[in-house]
């Protein structure tokens, strides 16, 4: 894979988890609206609205973005948009459900802090929507009424807190290993292309050298039977040794390939063929 293949597949990975987060979003969130359905009239638009929101991202990825691939910036920046969107609800869904003790309070924020853990497309933006579905709870339980307070147990800022390290520590971990990942696969990219190139230039060894043994056969010839032209035949035998010794650099590379059953005879044709097939494979997906 080339830089630009990697650069691609951070793309796909960046909108995919984009995607999928806007369609929990739209598909699961609006769930919420059950919960402490019967304390009383608690407005259902601010749900309803984040739901949107989440569904006109992923129309946007699978209509527009599919056809018209957008850049990585912009994926994110509908990631934190789609988790923008959710807070806001909790934030305004807060007071109302809050009156009900037997309701697990903060419950949106720390599925949240999760679910950014498992889907932020970039460390950043991950860091970011975690930051912000931790701290919000907090700041809120602060100015929530004494009364409200009194319902919830005083250590849910610290357990919410706990939640925002938890889910830090599994965004982190996770995007080391997808870079560990992709480092490994970019090394083995690497090697390969290296042996291609040596099994390439061993082709080129093998096909010159017979024209080489026949120059030097016929130079020694022509000097037996014309001695006096000696000095341009020893031009020719020195550039033939200079040819040689191009040679002798590539028996590293023959002994560090991996030889396989059948290579013993290799075909060099068939190597320089297969060669410029690909050579025009890859510029025609380039041009593309």
């Amino acid at each position: 894979m080339k830089t630009h293949d990697f650069a691609a597949l951070h793309a796909r990975h960046v909108w995919r988890g984009t995607l999928i987060a806007a369609l929990l979003n739209a598909c699961l969130y609006p769930l919420d609206i059950l919960r402490g359905r019967d304390i009383g009239p608690a407005p259902w638009w601010p749900v309803f609205g984040a739901s949107v929101v989440g569904f006109l991202i992923a129309a946007f990825i699978l209509v527009i973005h599919r056809r018209r691939p957008q850049s990585v910036l912009l994926g994110s920046t509908l990631f934190i948009v789609n988790q923008a969107a959710i807070l806001v609800s909790a934030g305004l869904m807060g007071p109302y459900q809050l009156q009900d003790p037997n309701l697990i309070p903060f419950q949106v924020h720390k599925l949240g802090t999760l679910t950014v853990a498992i889907l932020a497309p970039e460390r950043w933006v991950g860091l970011l929507c975690i930051f912000a579905f931790a701290l919000i709870p907090v700041i809120q339980f602060g100015r929530l009424d004494p009364a409200l307070q009194g319902r919830i147990d005083t250590s849910e800022p610290l357990v919410m807190l706990v939640y925002g390290a938890v889910a830090a520590v599994l965004l982190l971990y996770r995007l080391r290993g997808l870079a560990t990942e992709r480092a490994l696969v970019q090394a083995q990219t690497e090697a390969a292309d290296a042996r291609r190139t040596a099994r390439l230039l061993l082709a080129v060894r093998d096909l010159s050298n017979t024209p080489l043994q026949v120059i030097a056969l016929a130079s020694a010839a022509v000097r037996r039977r014309n001695p006096d032209l000696g000095e341009p035949l020893d031009r020719l035998d020195r550039a033939l040794e200079r040819l040689r010794a191009l040679h002798q650099p590539l028996k590293a590379y023959e002994a560090d390939l991996e030889w396989r059953p059948g290579d013993e005879s290799i075909d060099a044709e068939a190597v320089l063929a297969a060669a410029e097939v690909q050579a025009r494979a890859r510029r025609s997906s380039a041009a593309v």
